[in-house]
């Protein structure tokens, strides 16, 4: 497609100076529906499994843990061994992520929820992140008038680092939202990242802002790009980073997938790209065909339906393109006809701004496939083949059996069977999913990977009564607590003589009937060295838990502790959490 039809469909010449600001305020006016929660909810009553939602399971706080106990072969950090530090080529990284959940997903999954469920337990999460002192609301404004909402979350520590910029999906507003929610978890509590995340086009506060009908990879992907450039340079705290990554989950996913195909062509001054890496997450390859399959299917059909009907509703108070086309009587009652109602939508918007667009050219043009070029950006295409939203076999699947893609040296897809739409966490826990990203964005950050890579290590001075023979250490955990100066450290502890079955059982099958727990309270100041804080908030609180039990692992030497009955260990932990 042509320099100038492109501009036109992002509505920004690409000439156009970057001479645009980003400011943190408030953007307490702006509607946040949570509609990407509501939507999740509402299809697990469609479908009768709404039974957690009203008995009041699943109201969780992660703690950044596994679903149980995992072997020491298939600790997720055992996975990140394996990659961090190991100079592997991209295609080398798809090689052994594939291998690790090839020999792990059984175990990693025994106890989890997966489908509907397990998108359910997705959806309700516990993190109000902005009572973290450290994540604030942030706004991007492009010169042509443009806003993007964010929300940004800065390590406390300046040291240069990767900042991760992420593009949510469908609904998504700049708020507590379920993706918003797991993604930040991984990002910046389970990693060493400084993170952006970004309102979709579609989200209340973005069409609050912008008054406009918008959607789709071909103008979001290059919007992610101009973003991506600012911030390296002209943020006022552009010295904060040390490379760029882009992310993109389910409609924000094609973002992704156009980004990286944008990233090979529009570069920086100095030749250099904008984003190390790129990942898509449950992405939209295909726009389409994904539309007429979603609105298509019975029971997520119906429910979204309903959701995009409200959605348009709720933007009449706003909209200022195409108003009149958002009345009652435009918005088709017939779910069949609604993906060619979206995309006369948009493509009428961009014929009101004086951009030439019809709706096959819309559809064309957030349609990856007609992208020609071969994307040499490192792109992770990350999906689950039970996805009840993004239908996988006309998406993922498509590019997993690509002939240009299958066997590409920078283009891999991660193609798991659980993780219904984006919630690989509820399925393959936490770790294990915040493990996937971090890595990626290491391996592709070689600035910064060795620094992280320098395990540091203190002894365990607390006290631990010896342990006999019949007993084998499973799992630690660590608790903090809003404005206590004591960390809570609690040791999982497996019986073989513990009753009857325990030897059947073992110690890795997920049974608590066997098993025992030691607790000690620990003076957060004994702790400075790994990084330990006096909580000021809840958030803060949650987000430190996940950190220690992410980074801080117990072992003797030369081996794990798991797996063993030693009373004598020390503690050992990569740096830059901070």
């Amino acid at each position: 497609m042509s320099l100038q039809i492109f501009s036109m469909f992002v509505g920004i010449g690409i000439a156009s100076s970057l001479a645009f600001s980003a400011q943190a305020q408030s953007l307490a006016d702006a509607p946040k529906f949570d509609l990407e929660t509501q939507f999740y909810q509402e299809l697990a009553k469609e479908a009768g499994q709404d039974v957690p939602t009203t008995k009041g399971m699943f109201e969780e706080v992660p703690d950044g843990l596994s679903t149980k106990e995992i072997t020491p072969a298939c600790d997720p950090r055992r996975f990140e061994d394996s990659i961090v530090g190991k100079k592997l080529s991209t295609a080398q990284y798809y090689n052994v992520a594939r291998a690790y959940f090839a020999k792990c997903s059984g175990e990693l999954t025994q106890k989890s929820w997966t489908g509907l469920l397990g998108l359910l337990k997705f959806s309700k999460f516990q993190y109000p992140f902005f009572s973290h002192p450290q994540v604030k609301e942030f706004m991007v404004k492009l010169p042509d008038g443009t806003r993007v909402p964010g929300v940004l979350a800065l390590k406390q520590d300046t040291r240069p680092r990767p900042l991760v910029i992420v593009k949510c999906g469908v609904f998504c507003s700049a708020s507590q939202s379920a993706s918003m929610k797991s993604y930040l978890m991984h990002l910046f509590d389970q990693s060493p990242f400084n993170v952006l995340l970004l309102a979709n086009q579609t989200g209340m506060d973005y069409i609050y802002y912008n008054k406009r009908v918008t959607l789709g990879g071909w103008s979001e992907g290059y919007e992610a790009l101009e973003v991506g450039k600012w911030m390296m340079e002209k943020w006022e705290h552009k010295d904060r980073i040390s490379s760029l990554h882009l992310m993109g989950i389910s409609l924000g996913g094609n973002a992704a997938v156009m980004g990286a195909a944008f990233n090979d062509k529009y570069l920086l001054p100095s030749g250099r790209k904008v984003y190390n890496s790129v990942t898509a997450i449950c992405p939209v390859i295909s726009l389409r065909p994904t539309l007429d399959h979603l609105y298509g299917t019975q029971v997520v059909g119906r429910a979204f339906s309903k959701m995009t009907k409200e959605h348009f509703k709720e933007a009449r108070n706003y909209v200022t393109d195409v108003p009149d086309l958002i009345t009652d009587n435009h918005i088709p009652s017939s779910r069949k006809d609604m993906a060619d109602y979206i995309g006369s939508l948009a493509s009428t918007s961009l014929q009101r701004r004086g951009i030439a667009s019809t709706t096959p050219a819309f559809f064309k043009s957030n349609n990856f496939w007609n992208w020609k070029e071969e994307v040499k950006t490192p792109l992770m295409v990350w999906a689950s083949k039970d996805d009840s939203v993004v239908n996988n076999r006309i998406n993922a699947e498509v590019m997993e059996h690509d002939d240009l893609y299958e066997k590409s040296a920078n283009v891999g897809v991660l193609n798991l069977k659980y993780g219904n739409h984006c919630g690989f966490s509820s399925s393959y826990g936490a770790q294990a999913s915040a493990a996937v990203l971090r890595t990626f964005v290491l391996t592709h950050s070689p600035e910064f990977v060795d620094s992280y890579n320098t395990k540091q290590e203190m002894p365990w001075t607390f006290g631990f009564k010896k342990l006999g023979s019949q007993y084998e250490h499973i799992g630690q955990s660590w608790h903090f607590y809003s404005n206590s100066n004591q960390v809570k450290v609690v040791f999982r502890l497996f019986n073989w003589n513990g009753g009857s079955d325990c030897a059947d059982k073992g110690p890795w099958s997920g049974s608590g009937t066997c098993t025992s727990t030691r607790e000690f309270w620990v003076p957060v100041s004994s702790l400075s060295k790994l990084g330990a804080r006096v909580p000021r908030t809840d958030a803060e609180a949650q987000a430190l838990t996940r950190e220690f039990n992410t980074k801080v692992e117990f072992r003797i030497k030369g081996h794990p502790l798991n797996g063993t009955y030693s009373s004598d260990f020390y503690m050992t932990w990569r740096s830059h959490f901070e």
